[in-house]
């Protein structure tokens, strides 16, 4: 009798010593920048609103399995004229080529984008 109680009351101390203490603290910290991470930003151009588009992938038997096709979207630096600054955008490639040849300003006017947002 006076053995089962003292084992009783060993396994009551060890129960209340491992709720007491979390054996690792920095779990805490890793479950709040879990949940940081998991917001994803936008994948859509800054100046063309350009976004995924849905479409099928084609086997050669000829079956469809929807996948997503993104436009392939940069992040650049680029300087404007008319705010006599750098602006951080993300663009598609093929509206880098339309900033190249038309410039930043009159390719954001052509979008009706307002650069001082950036």
């Amino acid at each position: 009798m006076m053995l089962r109680s003292l084992v009783l009351f060993v396994c009551m101390v060890c129960a209340a010593g491992f709720q007491a203490s979390p054996l690792r603290p920095a779990a805490r910290a890793v479950s709040s920048s879990a949940a940081a991470s998991s917001i994803q930003m936008n994948r859509i151009c800054d100046i063309s609103g350009k976004r995924a588009n849905n479409a099928n992938r084609v086997s050669f038997s000829n079956k469809h399995w929807a996948r997503w096709q993104y436009p392939n979207l940069q992040s650049k630096k680029l300087y404007s004229k008319e705010l006599d600054r750098y602006v951080r955008l993300k663009v598609a490639t093929s509206t880098l080529r339309t900033i190249r040849k038309n410039g930043l300003d009159e390719t954001a006017k052509k979008y009706n984008v307002d650069l001082s947002k950036f």
